[in-house]
């Protein structure tokens, strides 16, 4: 499912974007004919990069207006990301999803503001470039995916919509994050956030998160067996999945 949905966003982007540059070309432009098809191929390679920067920049300011520090992780080779830095432990679950769909929503308002000025006019036609990046993000981001780079904006939301297992990990170690940054130190965090959380897959990134604290947390409290065995685990993990 995942590689036929992948597929047919490839293909609806590209139909998308061979649609808009005939408009472009033919109709709307101020340049000849070849001048206008080599702008508007240039655009089409800078739009994704563009609206991949506009994207994360969606997560920073969702998050900000909630009290979510996301900072954007780009990357034009492997899959863009944000690291989520809460400054609360109130209403995390509900915070994180508004911070989440922060990036969809600047994608789908690309589409949106790059379709009303090609209708309009109101730029220069070849502008409309945006729209097939912004498309093609939008539903990658969209569909409840787990990616190579990680899980989908729209998995992340579906998880925490339904409060699965992998979403009370992420709550739990977003909430003893947000304890520390306050002065908690690790040491006196309930251990029932670090451990009285379900089991989930190991190459998910809360599950990487939360043994990092664990071994903080036993090295802190001086256990230097759990903190080398926590350590260890750590590392494995980070060297095969990060």
């Amino acid at each position: 499912m995942k590689k036929f949905s992948f597929a047919l966003n490839i293909i609806a982007t590209a139909a998308l974007a061979a649609v808009l540059g005939y408009f472009s070309v033919t109709k709307f432009t101020a340049y000849d004919v070849k001048t206008s098809i080599l702008n508007y191929v240039i655009l089409l390679a800078v739009s994704l990069p563009v609206a991949t920067v506009l994207h994360e920049l969606g997560h920073l300011l969702f998050g900000a207006f909630v009290g979510i520090k996301a900072v954007p992780k780009l990357s034009f080779v492997n899959s863009s990301s944000c690291d989520i830095i809460p400054k609360t432990e109130k209403n995390l679950r509900g915070k994180i999803i508004f911070t989440t769909l922060g990036g969809i929503f600047v994608n789908a308002l690309c589409i949106v503001l790059g379709g009303l000025a090609f209708v309009f006019n109101a730029i220069p036609a070849e502008i409309s470039a945006i729209i097939p990046a912004s498309f093609y993000l939008l539903l990658l981001n969209a569909l409840p995916f787990w990616y190579s780079g990680g899980k989908s904006d729209g998995l992340v939301i579906r998880e925490l919509a339904k409060n699965t297992d992998g979403a009370k990990v992420l709550l739990g170690v977003l909430t003893i994050q947000a304890q520390i940054l306050k002065g908690k130190p690790i040491e006196e965090v309930d251990e029932k956030l670090l451990f009285d959380l379900p089991q989930i897959q190991e190459d998910d990134q809360s599950f990487i998160a939360l043994t990092e604290l664990r071994y903080e947390y036993f090295k802190a409290k001086g256990d230097e067996k759990q903190a080398e065995f926590y350590k260890n685990r750590f590392e494995e993990l980070k060297n095969t999945y990060l």
